[in-house]
């Protein structure tokens, strides 16, 4: 998706297909290819933002790990179960240190897991009332939005593959923003969490 990250301001749809030269002929072929026949092509205005965007990349992804990395760590030492791959005690922290860029961090995704929807939906609504961020489903903007992906992105996919996946109906979804002062948002998020008695 060029819509999240790469983009960075929520402002269009588009995406890109990075696959083998193999794959990549088929969809172009000219009588039976996808691309070809349904068209695959981005239009020029929402290309030069996203090429305009692009060049700021990598200063946003280090924002934006950097942020994601002290939130994790915070919500870790307050006993929360905290899923990111930036903790020492993630499943693949080890096989993504072998596949990043370690100057552009772990990336600006984590999740919580506060046991049931009810929680979730109160915990949210309170974040987005104390403006820590916006209830989306998208990510990668330079504000921090939360989501359920329980009951939202990944609602069609049926309960026991999400049990089986470890996508409980508590699971909050953060894309961590860019804040400049991410002690400040860490704080109104612990007093969310305290004020819906997740603490």
């Amino acid at each position: 998706s060029l819509t999240k990250f790469i983009n960075g301001t929520s402002d269009c749809v588009a995406g890109a297909v990075c696959a083998s030269s193999e794959f990549i002929h088929k969809l172009t072929d000219i009588n039976a290819g996808a691309s070809m026949l349904l068209g695959a092509v981005l239009d020029s205005t929402r290309a030069a933002s996203i090429l305009k965007n692009l060049h700021s990349l990598h200063l946003r992804m280090r924002q934006h790990s950097a942020n994601a990395l002290f939130l994790a760590e915070r919500l870790k030492k307050l006993g929360l179960k905290v899923y990111y791959p930036g903790l020492a005690d993630h499943p693949q922290h080890t096989l993504l240190k072998t596949l990043m860029n370690p100057g552009y961090g772990y990336g600006g995704m984590l999740a919580i897991d506060v046991g049931t929807l009810v929680n979730a939906n109160d915990l949210m609504t309170r974040m987005q009332q104390e403006k820590v961020g916006y209830l989306a489903v998208s990510l990668g903007y330079f504000k921090t939005l939360f989501s359920a992906p329980g009951h939202s992105t990944s609602s069609e996919i049926p309960i026991g593959e999400r049990e089986a996946m470890g996508l409980s109906e508590g699971l909050v979804r953060f894309s961590i923003g860019l804040d400049n002062d991410i002690e400040q948002t860490v704080e109104r998020i612990e007093r969310c969490l305290s004020e819906t008695g997740l603490l």
